[in-house]
């Protein structure tokens, strides 16, 4: 479905926005509005890291 220089693009993409969001959620204080929008982007960066990682393997199977 998707070329692996693509699949690896995305995935570095997904890890910077995971990384960057999990570090902030170490330090922003629980229950304010900067918590609440690094827990939403640590959550879209796993999606998105999960979804390429299953087009990546849709992509690369041998029929």
């Amino acid at each position: 479905m998707i070329s692996p220089e693509i699949g690896k693009a995305g995935f570095l993409i997904g890890i910077f926005v995971t990384m960057v969001s999990g570090g902030l959620l170490l330090v922003v204080e629980r229950g304010s509005a900067e918590f609440t929008i690094s827990l939403l982007t640590f959550g879209i960066g796993i999606l998105f890291i999960l979804l390429i990682i299953v087009l990546v393997r849709l992509g690369t199977k041998k029929w």
